[in-house]
């Protein structure tokens, strides 16, 4: 089965291996102000470990390449704003940190994770210039395209929003990577794929697919120790994955299958700490 998978994707734009550098530009999430946040989020957000308070936008910067050279021998970089809401600032603080990004050495792009309800059009004029300067792309968490689902994570936004918001970016060039969860109690199997159809259908040009997991310290942790809901086994998770590959079109880039977690900060399900044994799975039941 031929499928493209990010560092292949990268790789063969840029003729050698990049690596995407996590930095944490100190911006807070308006559904943790205005609703208390979705249920899985953790006051860390999805902020690289490594990130630690009170870093400057800078030294993450060099702390980020250190780790790219050593563990990846890269000499190519995208500055992946990673943690919570990276555009929730004003568009003079956004235009400064990606000028800031892009002047470091090595890198070749920007990578910009938001929400679909956090892009207005002055920012979207701001992406729109960097589109044309830079390679870049913009990621969005639709994490369902089911609203009841929407309304159980308590993500403040709808499946439409999320729709209209690929469809802003897209009709400016812009790349979208979208974030789905498999997994929510508030779906059957079948509507996980009904979901990831629709997903995948809004012209996406990328996706990373996230086993549901509990966080310590998350409204979900308290959710499931209450009601002990069920979570998806191993095997049902790759089997889904497997069926959500089996529907991808050959021209969307996969950047991820499964989540990664610390393991002091898991409650559950300890498999996805098998990150290896999953994708390896994954690739040969396919053929990848």
């Amino acid at each position: 089965m031929e499928r493209i998978f990010l560092n292949e994707h990268l790789r063969n734009k840029f003729g050698e291996r990049v690596q995407r550098i996590p930095v944490d530009p100190g911006f807070v999430c308006p559904n943790r102000i205005n609703n208390n946040g979705c249920v899985f989020c953790s006051e860390q957000g999805s902020a690289a470990a490594w990130l630690k308070k009170g870093m400057s936008f800078g030294e993450q910067l060099i702390k980020g390449e250190g780790i790219a050279r050593r563990r990846y021998k890269s000499k190519k970089f995208i500055i992946y704003f990673q943690a919570f809401t990276s555009t929730y600032a004003s568009v003079k603080e956004l235009d400064r940190l990606y000028k800031e990004a892009l002047s470091f050495p090595g890198v070749v792009g920007l990578a910009i994770s938001t929400r679909p309800d956090c892009i207005d059009d002055d920012i979207l004029d701001l992406l729109s210039e960097y589109n044309k300067k830079t390679y870049l792309w913009v990621e969005l968490g639709a994490q369902s395209m089911i609203e009841d689902s929407l309304l159980w994570m308590g993500r403040g936004h709808s499946v439409s929003c999320f729709t209209d918001t690929v469809n802003r970016l897209r009709s400016r060039g812009i790349e979208v990577v979208g974030h789905i969860i498999f997994g929510l109690p508030t779906e059957t199997k079948k509507d996980m794929i009904t979901s990831f159809k629709d997903f995948i259908s809004t012209g996406i040009n990328g996706y990373k697919i996230h086993a549901l997991h509990i966080i310590k310290g998350t409204q979900l942790e308290l959710m499931y120790r209450t009601d002990k809901f069920s979570l998806l086994d191993m095997n049902e998770y790759i089997e889904l994955v497997e069926e959500a590959i089996r529907l991808t079109p050959k021209d969307i880039v996969i950047h991820r299958l499964t989540a990664e977690c610390d393991i002091s900060k898991l409650v559950a399900p300890l498999w996805v700490l098998k990150k290896d044994a999953i994708l390896g799975r994954i690739k040969g039941d396919l053929g990848l």
